[in-house]
């Protein structure tokens, strides 16, 4: 979590993490008691020869289960900075999510729009939260420019337009910044296999020129 979603969660869940940090990092290791109590200590060991400037380790089920939460729940605490957000889910190599990551504070900043990161650093999974306010055109519009940079930005880096959570309505357009059209057609071509009068999940996957539904203002705003 970066320190923007670091302050939104801390004020809202109070789990204790440092607001005086750039970023917060959670890690999680499983077994035997031994093989934990040396894994923690490696990579805290490697935690501190990278900058860190604290260290702390949950006691008990109760407190990593706190801690967990607390992360689960950034998207909700971003209420205390904006009313809505829009969220990307693109992945890079691990090696490049430094780079990534300024690249998109930099994306953010040239649209005038504020930008929390909370990711799976382990796989390079990247959910960057643009905040803005719906009921603002300018807004609403900027917050769709910068997400789809923001893909291009992380296909540039070696990277892909989704992680975990697909394609659908909203990233279809963004598959042939991808694939080009013979991959495309190749797809379609395995989907009409199994579902040849395309009545499963019609006009999602492939690209249709469609606006993402979540960032489009209210019909009375102007």
């Amino acid at each position: 979590m970066d320190k923007l979603i670091t302050s939104a969660v801390e004020a809202h869940y109070h789990a204790g993490f440092p607001l005086d940090a750039g970023a917060v990092l959670l890690v999680e290791i499983a077994g035997p008691r031994d093989d934990m109590l040396a894994g923690e200590a490696a990579i805290k060991r490697i935690a501190h020869q990278h900058g860190a400037i604290s260290w702390r380790a949950a006691d008990d089920a109760a407190e990593r289960e706190a801690l967990w939460a607390s992360r689960k729940g950034a998207a909700g605490a971003l209420g205390r900075i904006a009313p809505n957000y829009y969220i990307q889910d693109a992945c890079v190599p691990r090696t490049k999510l430094p780079q990534v990551i300024h690249q998109i504070e930099r994306i953010a900043h040239d649209h005038d729009l504020a930008v929390g990161n909370v990711f799976h650093a382990g796989d390079g999974n990247l959910h960057p939260l643009l905040c803005f306010d719906r009921r603002d055109a300018r807004a609403a519009r900027a917050v769709v420019e910068a997400g789809t940079e923001i893909l291009s930005t992380c296909i540039a880096m070696g990277g892909t337009i989704s992680g975990e959570h697909g394609i659908g309505h909203e990233k279809r357009d963004a598959l042939s910044l991808v694939f080009n059209t013979d991959d495309l057609a190749a797809m379609g071509r395995v989907r009409d296999v199994f579902d040849p009068h395309r009545l499963f999940n019609p006009d999602k996957i492939f690209p249709t020129g469609a606006i993402c539904g979540e960032v489009r203002a209210p019909a009375a705003v102007a």
